[in-house]
């Protein structure tokens, strides 16, 4: 799910789709270009060969493959499927239930996509966002929630301008969000519904 410093950010213009729909659209839109209710997706980086690839930058979360784990259910390490069994499949979050409210993280919104158990393993290990604490949990039923991005607006200085302005540099939205049709969005978001929490090791669970 890395970006990697061989690929290139593609950058669009984009403007104020006009008619009664409103929201933002690329000057050269294709059909591919929209996500699930009409959600403007950003592009992404360029494709490259894997020896041209570089070396990867952790904090740089690549949308296209973001979207594609979360869609597939993929561990966003390696690629493949994630981690699945009779509770559900594998999520790792950056926060324990002692700083969450009561409940957590049922039905918790998040970006980032499951791990399989190796990768999760390595994660625990490597990852400084995680040494921070986390919590491992099954979920039965991730349901897809909507997109986070950077939000537009129209130019309130320049009403008549074609050209978008930021209003958020980071949001979540919803599907039915009135406002997805200004969203660029980078990444999927999914519920988690249904969870347990456990532990790395197979067969372990929490009280």
């Amino acid at each position: 799910m890395a970006a990697w410093t061989g690929e290139t950010t593609l950058s669009t213009p984009l403007i104020v789709r006009p008619g009664e729909r409103g929201g933002i659209a690329y000057t050269d839109e294709l059909p591919t270009d929209r996500g699930e209710n009409d959600a403007l997706l950003h592009r992404g980086r360029s494709t490259v060969r894997h020896g041209k690839r570089g070396r990867p930058l952790f904090a740089v979360v690549h949308p296209n493959r973001q979207r594609r784990a979360m869609r597939k259910l993929l561990c966003h390490v390696c690629g493949e499927s994630a981690d699945r069994n009779e509770l559900g499949v594998l999520w790792l979050l950056d926060n324990v239930p002692a700083n969450c409210p009561q409940g957590w993280p049922q039905e918790e919104i998040t970006a980032h996509p499951p791990l399989c158990l190796g990768c999760a393993a390595k994660a625990v290990e490597q990852c400084p966002e995680l040494e921070k604490g986390f919590t491992a949990v099954r979920v039965r039923d991730p349901q897809p929630y909507g997109y986070r991005g950077q939000l537009y607006t129209r130019d309130l200085s320049r009403l008549r301008s074609p050209i978008p302005v930021v209003a958020k540099e980071t949001e979540n939205l919803a599907f039915d969000d009135p406002l997805l049709p200004w969203l660029l969005a980078t990444q999927s978001t999914v519920c988690l519904v249904g969870c347990t929490t456990v532990d790395l090791v197979p067969g372990q669970r929490h009280d």
